[in-house]
């Protein structure tokens, strides 16, 4: 009877669905099968820079024991890892992370390498709409708000200074379009129009909540060092398209999303354009996001990413500063794990330790 109970019992764990992710190590990738630049910029180099990513795996029930005493893996709440968003709301934020990884690689690089290349702002995009606010009821991940009221409202400054001006209750007609139309194709059909009453924000366990027009709370009211009173209830990211190029670069992301590449697509795109030898003909990998100033900040799972460098037998890992102490205690005997804040950082280490940033390439 035992042994037909836990036979049944294995059945049923391998069929039900728990709220856990694992996160486990992925690949490690030259960038360079990922750039692509005019035959005439790119100058070959021994070594490379490599990128890094991490596999999620949502579990069955009788998955949990092996990847929770993995010591490679890890196991997160689903909450933990997408927060309220649902998993399809999850990988578009992914998406938008990765676009905007790709285009300040871009910029970051070139302006590196002596280009005037500009990030034009185009519009706020909706990157997460909170639970049960006005942004939540009329606005999508993805969207790309242009315009409020007629009047173009394409930067975060811009979408503030217009809420500033409101009060609690008022309507605005917001303009929007999707993320995966490009700004040159923005207009006529591919536009939205959506009526919008704006909230008033409110504290609730020391956190501003946006409460929507007309629905009554006894919460604390915010404090007047709020710089809009009224709300739409949403966390935005900056919209740009890129000027100045000197000529085309792609970057193919082969499917992968999230905003951790940045600093890899950043080096690897410089070391294919400089005339030097940034790696040193060293295997260099690299996680992190990347600004627009060049600055680099924290990412997900990077216990798992530094075993897949490792693994890939990369002789450098740049991560973020704040999380060096992760990556070194998986790092093992032959991977140099170093903390870097800026790009600046980056490159400084690697010209301390035998590369060199060329001169840019020519352009006609």
């Amino acid at each position: 009877m035992f042994f037909v109970l836990l036979v049944i019992a294995i059945i049923v764990a391998s069929f039900v669905q728990i709220p856990y992710y694992a996160i486990t190590p992925g690949t490690a990738i030259d960038v360079a099968q990922m750039v692509t630049v005019p035959p005439k910029y790119r100058h070959p180099h021994r070594g490379g820079v490599y990128m890094t990513d991490v596999d999620l795996v949502p579990l069955r029930a009788i998955q949990y024991l092996f990847y929770r005493w993995n010591h490679d893996d890890q196991v997160v709440p689903s909450a933990e890892l997408t927060g309220p968003a649902s998993s399809a709301q999850y990988d578009q934020q992914g998406i938008i992370d990765m676009v905007d990884a790709r285009q300040a690689a871009k910029v970051v690089a070139l302006s590196a390498l002596g280009y005037h290349v500009r990030a034009i702002p185009t519009g706020v995009v909706v990157y997460e709409p909170f639970p049960n606010t006005p942004a939540s009821a009329h606005l999508a991940v993805g969207d790309v708000i242009t315009s409020i009221d007629g009047k173009a409202t394409t930067t975060l400054a811009g979408l503030q200074k217009v809420l500033g001006s409101k009060a609690p209750g008022d309507r605005v007609e917001l303009t929007t379009h999707s993320f995966d139309v490009p700004p040159q194709k923005a207009h006529g059909a591919a536009l939205t129009h959506v009526a919008v009453g704006l909230g008033r924000w409110r504290v609730k366990n020391d956190t501003l909540v946006c409460i929507p027009p007309g629905v009554t709370s006894r919460l604390r009211a915010a404090p007047r060092s709020v710089i809009a009173p009224a709300c739409l209830g949403f966390s935005a990211y900056q919209a740009y398209r890129t000027a100045g190029l000197p000529f085309k670069v792609t970057i193919d992301s082969q499917g992968i999303i999230g905003p951790s590449a940045g600093l890899a697509f950043t080096l690897g795109l410089l070391d294919q354009l400089d005339g030097g030898s940034l790696t040193a003909g060293k295997r260099v990998a690299a996680t992190g996001t990347i600004a627009m100033s060049g600055a680099v900040g924290e990412v997900g799972g990077v216990a798992q990413k530094t075993v897949a460098v490792r693994r890939a037998g990369a002789q450098v890992f740049f991560v973020p500063r704040a999380q060096y102490a992760t990556a070194k205690a998986h790092a093992g005997e032959h991977l140099k794990v170093v903390g870097v804040s800026s790009l600046h950082q980056a490159l400084a280490y690697l010209e301390r330790t035998g590369g060199r940033l060329g001169a840019r390439a020519k352009t006609a």
